[in-house]
């Protein structure tokens, strides 16, 4: 059962495996013409008669080329001219008999050959010709110009104005381009460049016109190049030209022929309406289109560009413009400055007064009464219910008096914290004097957080730059220009005794400068420059203080990516400690002598930005 399958199996690839086209044979019979194609097997067939020139074409279906040759040259027998035989598809082969004259056929299968048969134009017998049998081994087989049917035969495939001038540039300028038309295999042995010229419009199902001084042969074996390419070898090689037509006519030439044509040619002048593109930018992109004779005028009012030249110049010039008049995407770029400004301050003293009794005091930290009787009034008092009269000072002065032996004393006294968040005084009496001690301590954390998030639209390629702040006036002091006018010595003086002043704008706050580049796998290039930036005045005389966080860079993000394009961190750390000297460094009891400041800064900028590309709203019907 097996066996019968695979049989079966063997005998369906066998039947599906195309007959092989071996020999080809030109007969005389009895006044007739008979042209024989032998196949290793049984093939179909359709075919069809072409006039101009007179060509009888058959196609085998369900065949392969294994030929040893594909052109078979100046047979030149019975109505015969030559014969050309191509590998038309995987599955057709395609002969093409070229004939002396139009005549009428018949056409019959017997067995392995098929005979097309016609009258003998000559009248006479001829002697028999055969192909030269060779290897026929598909891989040898050669692969020579698939001749397509002609117009009359089928529609010729309309070709777009791109195609038409890619084939014309391809004609005329003197490059290797990577060409997307149909490959061609083709032999030529003394070829007359007419034939040449009818074979690429068989093949390509245009409309060739060549010179009247187009003259020639062609001795050329073209291997699985483009057709185009291909002609242009061959047209170089006999230093001819070929210009297409906006009709799909290509007329071969020589170049100084076609030259002269064109300067009788008389020009034409179209207006081409531009939408997006500046006029001036578009105008001057297309001009190397342009002929010698041809100009172009840039019409910014109506926003149009007016093109005088030939016609096959005004469809390249169609092209471009339709091309290049596109609308450009937008960008809409976010960014965001954050600065962050974190301050941390521990501060901590001891300050203490001593005086004594007798009222001598150095009166800066705890003041004492006046030791002047005018400072004094008589002040009647009760306590415990017996009347008393006593002395009240009229008011607290700051004095320093000594009467006889006597200490006073004053530590940390100029070290007092601003506004300290702990204030302790305590009061000791020693003998005869009197201690005052404050204690001050202070801890803060200061945060400052400014974000500034700028977002602005631009088009691709296009510098755009927003600001939102303010401009501060600077003055500009220059000594060495005077006022007055005059001269000798008497001006240089008057110059030397008046400056001369101009007033700046310095614009600050908010600031960013970006230009996109929209590329073609939808990533953004960001050449980009973001900046805050402020102002305060200077100590001294100076004026202001400019303070500036900016990042200046070049990256690339997808659509909708964050990318970071900055990032510092500044950290800033005081400590102070002052005090009595020799005492403020005694272990333990030293912080009773010295005042201790602790001041930790840090600051964070951070600099993120976002680029979205805006898509066009897509209407739904």
């Amino acid at each position: 059962m097996m066996l019968h399958t695979l049989i079966l199996i063997l005998a369906a690839a066998a039947a599906n495996d195309p007959a092989a086209v071996t020999e080809l044979r030109i007969e005389p019979v009895a006044g007739y013409t008979e042209v024989v194609v032998r196949t290793s097997g049984e093939v179909g067939y359709s075919d069809f008669l072409l006039t101009e020139p007179p060509r009888l074409i058959v196609d085998l279906k369900g065949a392969r080329h294994a030929l040893g040759r594909a052109n078979f040259e100046d047979i030149r027998r019975g109505g015969v001219v030559r014969v050309r035989t191509s590998q038309f598809r995987d599955d057709v082969v395609r002969i093409v008999v070229e004939l002396t004259e139009p005549t009428s056929y018949t056409l019959t299968r017997q067995g392995s050959e098929i005979r097309v048969s016609f009258p003998n134009p000559e009248g006479m017998t001829f002697d028999s010709w055969a192909s030269r049998r060779e290897d026929t081994a598909p891989a040898a087989a050669p692969t020579p110009v698939p001749l397509p049917e002609a117009a009359e035969a089928r529609p010729t495939p309309r070709r777009t104005q791109q195609q038409q001038q890619q084939t014309t540039g391809t004609f005329r300028q003197e490059q290797t381009p990577v060409s997307q038309m149909p490959r061609i295999t083709v032999t030529f042995e003394n070829t007359d460049i007419r034939d040449v010229l009818n074979n690429f419009a068989d093949f390509t199902g245009k409309s060739f016109v060549p010179g009247s001084g187009v003259e020639g042969t062609v001795t050329a074996n073209i291997r699985n190049q483009p057709w185009d390419l291909a002609l242009k070898a061959i047209l170089d090689a006999q230093g001819l030209t070929a210009v297409e037509t906006g009709t799909g006519i290509i007329r071969v030439d020589r170049l100084e022929n076609l030259q002269e044509r064109q300067q009788l040619v008389q020009l034409q002048t179209q207006i081409f309406k531009i939408n997006y593109a500046p006029v001036t930018e578009l105008a001057q992109a297309i001009q190397p289109a342009i002929s010698d004779r041809g100009k172009i005028i840039a019409n910014e009012a109506t926003n149009s560009i007016i093109v005088t030249d030939l016609e096959e110049n005004l469809e390249i010039t169609q092209q471009l413009i339709t091309d290049l008049d596109v609308r450009t995407p937008q960008v809409v770029i976010s960014a965001k400055i954050i600065f962050v400004d974190r301050s941390d301050i521990e501060e901590l003293g001891i300050a203490w007064d001593l005086k004594d009794t007798g009222g001598n005091q150095l009166n800066e930290l705890n003041p004492g009464p006046s030791t002047d009787p005018r400072d004094w009034e008589l002040v009647d008092a009760d306590f415990d219910g017996v009347p008393e009269t006593v002395v009240k000072p009229l008011s607290q002065v700051d004095q320093l008096s000594f009467s006889g032996s006597s200490v006073a004393a004053l530590a940390n006294a100029r070290e007092r914290l601003v506004l300290p968040a702990l204030q302790l005084l305590t009061s000791a009496a020693l003998g005869d004097f009197r201690l005052f001690t404050f204690i001050e301590a202070l801890e803060r954390q200061d945060l400052s957080d400014i974000v500034a998030a700028p977002t602005i639209q631009t088009m691709d390629n296009q510098a755009a730059d927003i600001l939102v702040g303010e401009r501060t006036p600077i003055r500009i002091v220059d000594y060495g220009a005077g006022g007055a006018a005059g001269g000798g010595q008497a001006g240089q003086a008057a110059q030397a005794q008046f400056p001369q002043s101009t007033v700046q704008l310095q614009e600050t706050g908010i600031k960013l400068e970006v230009t996109p580049h929209i590329t073609h796998d939808r990533r953004i290039v960001l050449d980009l420059h973001a900046e805050r930036s402020g102002v305060q005045v200077a100590p001294g005389d100076i004026g202001f203080v400019f303070q500036t966080q900016e990042g200046n860079t070049r990256l690339i993000l997808a659509d909708g990516e964050t990318g970071v394009i900055g990032g510092l961190t500044v950290s800033e750390v005081t400590e102070t400690e002052s005090g009595i000297p020799i005492l403020m460094d005694l272990p333990l009891v030293g912080g009773l002598f010295r005042t201790r400041r602790s001041d930790e800064g840090k600051q964070d900028l951070l600099i993120l930005v976002t680029p979205h590309i805006v898509d066009e709203a897509v209407s739904s019907n």
